[in-house]
Parts: C-alpha cells; structure tokens; sequence
C-alpha cells in the first residue's frame, strides 16, 4: 500500500492562495482525496462547513468560493487602492519617448455593442479619443458618446468606495460581508439568487455567465435594456425560425427605404452605414442612390433622405402591409393605401436586389417580419444584406425584467445582483422596480455612479470604467474588439468581468480572464495573436460568417389595424446626447445642440406644426401628457416635418441622482413608458397654462436670411462666384504652405460628432444653461440646421461653421492690441496673452464664430477637472477671446515629425480634430498651395462656393454644394 507523504498545513495553505484557474481546481481536486487534508480544510474554514455531511464537491465549490472572494479586498478595485497614486502607462515602456502622447486601442460599448477607438494618452492620462481605422463599426470615425467617454473617466460623482445601505464601507468588510452569503449560494447551488444585466456581447462575459451557471445552477439570469430590440429578435424568429442579425452593406444599395428609426444615428453600425451612404455617393460610374425615409419624427437619415414621408405610428402597418401587397407579398390591406405606395414599390422593383429596406427597432414584430418578406422578394439577401448570428446572443433560459418583477413579488428572490445598467431608473412606468428591490432580502448594485438603482440596493460596488478595464465587444457585424487599459484605475473598482469571475470562483484579473477565453479559442500560437490583437485594437478576421436562411414567411391573414381613438401617438426614442440616460452627467453631452432641435440642457415633446395648432401651443408651452394613467409635463417643441397626431419623447433625462450635472434636467419619459408597449404607445395631451424654458442656440449665431445653404441636381453646375472685388487689404504671399478646409454639405448628416470632436481637442468649456439661454455657449464649432419649404415635410439641412480662416479678415484689423493676426500659413491665429477683451473682433466677424470668455467657466461645476485637459492646448482665463485655430497644435506636430525625418509634410498628414471624427469624411483639411492635395481638387471642384463669398473676405473654410435632384437653393 502507497504511503502518503507527511502534510504540511502551510504548504497547502500557500498553494491555495497563490494558484489560480485550472491548476487551482487541480490542487483541490487532490488535497480532497486525503482525509487528514480535509478536516484541515474544515477547521480552516469552519464558516462554511455545515453540521450535516458535506459531499466532496460541494466542499470544492466552497472552497473556491472562499479562496476568490478573498481576492476581492486584495484587488480593491482592479488593483488599486484609493490612495494610490496614479502611474503613468508610458513610463519604462520601450521604444517610448516620455512627453510624446501614447496611443492605446481598445473598444467602446454602446448598447452593448463594441466600437473600436484609439485613445490618446499623454504620461498616463487618456486626453482624446479617435475612431479605429482597423475597426469595421468606426473606420476611424466616431460618435459624440465615444469622444464624450473621457469627460466621463474624470467624472468626480464617479463612485469610489463600496456601500451598504448608503453608507461607506472598506473592500474588506464588502469582502467579509460577501464570504459567507456566496458560500451559502454555493451549498444551495444558486437557489432564490437571480442576476439582472444589460445586454452584451462579450464573448468573455458570456463564458464567465456559463460558468457561473454551472456553480449555481438553480440561480436565474434577467437581461434588460431600455433599448430593446425584442421585436427584431421575435421577428428574425417568426421568419426564419431563429435569433439573427442583420448587416446591411450600403455600398451596394441603389434604393433604401427606412421604414422608422435612424439608420445613421440609432441603428447598430450607425458609424458605418454613414460612411458606407457616403461611399456610395460618390461612385461617380453609378447614378446616384435614392434614400426614402417613412418615419414619424424627423431623423438624421430623414434630413439626408431625397423623399420623406411623414407617417403617424398607427398608419405605419396598412402602409407598410400595402407595401408588401404592391410586391406581390401577403395580402392587400383593405384601408386606404397611401399615395406614395405605387412610387416606392416600382423603385424597388427596378432596383431589385440592390435594394435595402429597414425598419427601425420602434416597430412591432409584424412590420419587422414583412420588412424580411420584402427583402427576400426583391433578392437583397446575399446583396444589401447578410444575415449573421446574434451578436448579442441570449443564454438559455434567459429572463426577463417582468419575469424578475413577477418572481420578487412572489418571493422567490432572496439574494439579488444588478450587474450595470440603471434598471431602477429606466424600467417600465408599470413596474415599480425600486419599490420591489428594497424588499429582496439581499440586493447587490454594481454600477459606476450611486444612482437611482444603487440607491434602493443595500450594497452597491463602484464598477471600474471602461477605459479603467480589461474586457472584449463584439461589434455589429460579429467583429471582436478588444478593451485594454488607457490608464492606471482612477478611482478603484470593478468591471463586469471580474466581479462575475469572482462569483464563478476565478479570482483572477481582468486581463487574465480576457486572456483565458482566447487561449481556450487559439490553443497554440496564443502569445503571438494576442499581441497582434492588442496592437490592433480588434482580432483579425473575427467577424461573423453569413448564415443561410431557411424562409418560413406566414403572410396570408392581413395585419390587424389599430383602432383609431381620439388620443395621441406617443413616441419613444433615444435621445441624441444621453441615449438612454447613461450620459445624463456628461457636460460636454448635455451643453452639445441635438442635431434636430439645437437644444440643449434638456429635452422636449417633439410635435408636428399642425398638431400645435389643433392645441394652441407654441414650443416652450407646458402640456400634461398621460399614458395609461400616469401624467407628466413636459415642454413642447414645434418639429417641422413631424408626422400629425403624434409627439416623441426622448429618454433619458429627469435623472434624480445623475450627479452635480445631471440632476434634475429636463423630464423623465420612462414615467409613462408602458412595458406591454414600449416605443410606441397611446396618450392625450392636454394645455397646462404654463411655460418651461426650452434652451435653443438654434437663433444664436445662424445666418438665416441669406445665400448660405447651395443645392444642385447632379447634372447641373452651381452659379459661378462673382469675381473677386478690390480690397484696401494687403496680399499675403505664401511661400511654404496655405493651410484650408473644404466641407461637403453632401456628406454632411449632422451628427454632432466633429462639435464634440472640437471641444474636446481644445480644452473648450461648458457654461451651464443659463450661460448658453444667453447666447454665451463656447463652441469652436456649430452645425447649423435649416429647414426650407412646406414646414409639415420640408428639406433639412446642416452646415458645420468654424472659423473661416479668411484671406481678408476683418476681425484682424479692429483689434486695438494686435491679438488676432495672419499667420505665414494662412492662419487667423489668436495671441491669449494679449486679448484685453474688447469684444470688436467678434462685433466685426461676419461668420460669428468667435467666443468671448464672459466667466470663470472653469471654477463651476460644469467642466472637465484639469487631467481631461489637452496640455498641448493652451487653457483660456475668462476675459478673452477664442475660436477654431485649424488645430494649429496638430500642425506644429506633425511639421515637427518631418523636421525629424528630413521630409516634407505629406497631404493628409495633418487631420483637424472635426475632419478625423467625421464618419462620412464631409471635412478635408490640408494645403492650398499644393496642387495635388485633397483639399485643392475639392476647391477645385464645380460645386465650391464660400460662405458670405459678397463680402469678399477670401474665406479658407469653403463649402461644396449639396447634390439633389432639386436645384432649389436652400
């Protein structure tokens, strides 16, 4: 018989402390064998050990459970204490200059879905944020929340210490806290535990969520978002028998029909559908594509659509069922079909498979499951569209919010934990989610800020932010990106991934539980694809294969049609500048004009011309709005071109514990959001006899009332600019180069993104909203929106104004101390230490594109704490003038960069902070004086014009007319 070695207690307690994953399970596995080692595991953890008998695998299950939430206190937060200080990334890194920014590649989530970015750090401290080039959902391009995330790493509200019941706690005592309920979790395997967590697509989380399953097997899962795509997903099932998403590729497109939503705003792929429209666009061997836009409140791909039409939400099935009807698909409806049907249907039969129709996620099942129909009839499966596996897929027996409520209130939930999200905040007007959390006997929070949901759980635990963090997005086409690091933890805290590889008994880092998931998927070659990945900020060739569809369409029975009552449509959307709240306590989001409206600091009920009229109202006018019984007020805002006998509400806002920003602005719509029906709902208005101020820059600064907006038809040339008149003005002569822009207002869709690009490259600050109701807002750069025509359905337009650089400035002349001068390149530069603050430069700007520093905006609560800042940009005292200097700083680098290199500056090597976020590329910066650029062959093209081109200022911003098949001016 074997004689087993002599057991040394220490031995085994070391080896159970510092190995970690499979080689942990391994050591258990074999210390159990042995009767002597288990009753010392048992008096080493009597905590856990129950008088009745214990099998051998549940004591290994406690075991781990024991041994990972120990690692809790120890990591304190992605490894960093509250005092620790905070250490720069570049510091020893080889091959890195110290004072030279270092670019990081990671991945952004929104709504669950990656974006690949580059994240610019300067000693440790992430500064700016750029799209991936490499990325197929950015292409380098970015969105206004993804250049707002680092406003959001320095957010001081962020939370920084744990909590139980509100008040502050040590990781230790969370970890003493957390030990024996996770044990008593272990022993009932899961039993009354149920985890609540927005969607994702982590294909990490996803493991660790199956892992978890597996050591609690009786616990349930809940998935909740406010930006729900349920209806896709039992759409895809009802016509294809299973989950899928859909890729649309627009290059391909002759005629797309968008039937509800934003394709270019809201849609997964936002970034790249724009980029791809525009890429279309300008294929000049083709004719030019033609998008229809059939939706209810007025878009960004409405704005850009050649023909709009309005529709009210309870008119969209009979149309679109006639649609169907007029391709031969289902049934005829027997309503009244709509004038436009027969048009659209013949251009989508012309274009066949090149067509694309997409309805937008507010649409029920039945318009969702006729839209594959469509598709299908005309051949775009396999053309515009690729079908893919979800990309958010649902674990088995995944549950609901209602599932969970109804459970609480049967009590079957003893331990409950919110994994991110604010659920309590944005669920359902009918589910009284905060009331039913305060009675679970155990509720668990993780989330970056003690908001509403932190506030009703017993303990809530700061979650790490995600440029804090290790983890991995897939994107909406399957690709996955990987989320490293930009910084050392600011504040301490979790991500998702690690708190759940605690509960699955991992008690490993972030980077490690990143790493395990490509290790098991790579096998060998592991180290050399991971550093390949991490330097590319995505994992080459990743992206989802198509699926080939099995079609089982049931058309026959014609779509019940609503029943028509005197009340209002109610529309539900995502608001521009917070989504669906998660932003509420970002300055830059909130002080940045949504595209449509300009407001700012707010939101408002959208309402067509013709509806105010039937009710009286004027935008700013207060209106009790109730929806199954429950009543807000809201504020009115006239939206031409919004559909009649509807209003759209944005999400959101009315956040009561946002933060210092985000408190008690505007109203919160998920108050009267059915869960039975949540984008679309029905409601009546009624006139509350009072106003509430509605903040527009709209009026500010625009040049309504002049030639400002240029539409030509594809085939026909602008009028030719009037010959340049004689000027008192001296000639510069330009010798080296003449830097200038040109913006097409073809590509231009209004998205904001090159705004916020702009003020976060330039240290610009946020006023607040009494500031901005004054006109005082500092943005460098403004997106004027027009509208011209028939006001129920005008044409929509939107032109980005910087500074215009011009040739003949007449800001340089009035200036009594010389602060403003030209350049040798061409620059309308501006000397800060020498402004006294006369203010006759900004009187004398035709453009008004200067801002004066009325305040101290820095020393209020409405701005960037100093590590968001740009060092490379100076930062301005109140007192002073400022405006768009072409991000000179981004030109001295790179001219510095040829110095080095003994080469001249190449065209394109200098991208201004607006050109760079721009997803369709509407703005090209570059050298005037060198033929061959970019930005020469755009000004030389028939459709360059300037702005105010009369007055004979020689701008260097020049615009390029919008192509339409009207040559109406706008």
């Amino acid at each position: 018989m074997r004689e087993e070695p002599p057991f040394d207690v220490d031995a085994v307690r070391v080896r159970l402390a510092t190995e970690k994953g499979p080689t942990l399970w391994r050591s258990l596995e074999e210390l159990a064998d042995r009767p002597e080692v288990l009753r010392h595991i048992e008096a080493e953890f009597p905590d856990i050990v129950r008088a009745s008998a214990i099998d051998r695998r549940t004591l290994l299950r406690l075991m781990s459970a024991s041994l990972a939430l120990g690692g809790l206190a120890a990591c304190n937060g992605s490894g960093s204490g509250s005092n620790a200080p905070l250490l720069s990334l570049s510091r020893n890194m080889p091959g890195h200059t110290p004072g030279v920014p270092l670019t990081v590649a990671t991945s952004m989530a929104l709504n669950g879905l990656g974006r690949g970015v580059l994240v610019k750090t300067q000693e440790g401290r992430p500064i700016k944020i750029e799209g991936n080039p490499l990325h197929p959902a950015s292409l380098g391009a970015t969105d206004v929340f993804a250049q707002a995330e680092i406003l959001s790493l320095y957010d001081p509200d962020r939370s920084d210490t744990p909590l139980q019941n509100g008040s502050a706690r040590s990781w230790e005592e969370l970890t003493g806290f957390i030990r024996p309920v996770r044990n008593d979790l272990v022993v009932s395997e899961g039993g009354g535990l149920h985890i609540l967590m927005p969607p994702t697509s982590s294909p990490t989380l996803h493991r660790l969520m199956a892992q978890a399953r597996q050591l609690f097997p009786f616990a349930k899962f809940h998935e909740f978002s406010p930006v729900d795509d349920g209806c896709r997903r039992d759409a895809a099932i009802e016509s294809f028998g299973r989950d899928l998403d859909f890729v649309y590729d627009l290059t391909r497109a002759d005629i797309i029909v968008t039937l509800g939503g934003d394709l270019f705003a809201e849609e997964p792929g936002h970034l790249r559908y724009a980029a791809d429209f525009q890429t279309r666009r300008r294929v000049q061997e083709r004719a030019l594509p033609r998008l229809y836009a059939v939706e209810t409140r007025l878009s960004l791909t409405g704005a850009r659509a050649e023909e709009r039409l309005p529709v009210r939400p309870r008119d969209f099935q009979p149309f679109v069922q006639a649609l169907a009807a007029a391709l031969k698909i289902g049934v005829a409806s027997t309503s009244e079909t709509h004038p436009a049907i027969l048009k659209l249907a013949d251009a989508l039969r012309q274009a066949g498979s090149r067509s694309l129709v997409v309805a937008g996620r507010e649409q029920p099942t039945r318009i969702h499951a006729l839209v594959h129909a469509i598709n299908a009839r005309l051949g775009a499966f396999g053309t515009t569209i690729r079908a893919i596996e979800p990309v958010r897929p649902a674990m088995a027996e995944m549950r609901t919010l209602p599932d969970l409520a109804q459970a609480i209130e049967a009590g079957e939930v003893s331990r409950l934990v919110i994994l991110g999200g604010n659920p309590v905040y944005a669920a359902p007007a009918d589910i009284d989610l905060a009331s039913l959390v305060r009675r679970v006997p155990l509720s668990l929070h993780l989330g970056p800020h003690c908001d509403e949901t932190a506030a009703v759980c017993q303990w809530h635990i700061p979650e790490a932010h995600p440029l804090e963090s290790w983890g991995d997005l897939r994107a909406f086409d399957g690709t996955v990106g990987l989320r490293q690091p930009a910084t050392m933890p600011l504040k301490p805290g979790l991500s998702q991934e690690e708190f759940l590889g605690l509960m699955a008994g991992q008690n490993l880092t972030g980077q490690a539980l990143v790493q395990a998931t490509w290790r098991e998927a790579w096998g060998e070659g592991f180290e050399e694809r991971w550093a390949r990945a991490l330097e590319d900020g995505m994992i080459e060739g990743s992206a989802a294969p198509t699926v080939a569809l099995t079609e089982r369409f049931d058309l026959t029975a014609e779509m019940a049609v609503p029943s028509i009552s005197s009340g209002i449509d109610v529309v539900f959307a995502p608001d521009p500048s917070v989504w669906d709240g998660t932003y509420a306590n970002n300055g830059w989001l909130q002080e940045l004009p949504k595209p449509l409206t300009k407001q700012v600091w707010g939101n408002a009920a959208l309402l067509a011309p013709e509806t105010a009229a039937v009710f009286g109202l004027s935008s700013g006018d207060a209106v009790d709005l109730a929806v199954d019984g429950r009543t807000i007020r809201v504020p009115v805002w006239i939206m031409p071109g919004h559909a009649p006998g509807a209003v759209t509400l944005t999400l959101g806002y009315g956040r009561q514990r946002a933060g210092r920003i985000g408190d008690g602005i505007g109203f919160d719509a998920y108050a009267v959001r059915p869960s039975r029906r949540p984008w679309i709902a029905t409601g009546e208005i009624r006139k509350a006899g009072e106003r509430i101020p509605v903040i527009s820059t709209q009026q500010h600064h625009s040049l309504q009332g002049r030639d400002i907006v240029r539409v030509v038809a594809p085939d026909q040339a602008p009028a030719r600019e009037q010959e340049a008149q004689p000027s008192l003005y001296p000639e510069w002569p330009y010798e080296g180069h003449a830097w200038g822009m040109a913006i097409d207002l073809d590509a231009c869709i209004g998205c904001n993104a090159c705004v916020i690009a702009c003020q976060a490259e330039n240290n610009i600050a946020v006023v607040g909203p009494d500031e901005v109701a004054k006109g005082r807002e500092m943005h460098w750069l403004r997106v004027d929106r027009y509208h011209a025509g028939d006001p129920a359905n005008p044409a929509t337009y939107f032109q980005p104004v910087p500074c215009m650089h011009c040739e003949k400035a007449p800001c340089e002349v009035v200036c009594p101390v010389n602060a403003t001068v030209h350049s040798s390149e061409g620059l309308n530069d501006m000397v800060y230490n020498r402004c006294i603050g006369t203010r006759t430069c900004s009187n004398n700007c035709p453009y008004k594109v200067r801002r004066f520093n009325f305040l101290d905006y820095r020393g209020t609560d409405y701005t960037a704490s100093p590590e968001a800042m740009n060092p490379q940009v100076t930062v301005r005292d109140r007192g002073v003038m400022e405006k768009c200097t072409y991000c000179v700083q981004r030109i001295g680098a790179a001219r510095a960069d040829a110095r080095v290199e003994d080469r001249p500056l190449r065209d394109g090597e200098v991208a201004t902070a607006c050109q760079q976020a721009c997803p369709t590329q509407a703005i090209v910066f570059g050298d005037v004086n060198d033929p061959a650029s970019a930005v020469s062959r755009l000004k030389r093209s028939p459709r360059n014009y300037a702005l105010l081109g009369e007055l004979n200022t020689k701008p260097r911003t020049t615009y390029l007319a919008r192509i339409e098949p009207s040559s109406e001016n706008g």
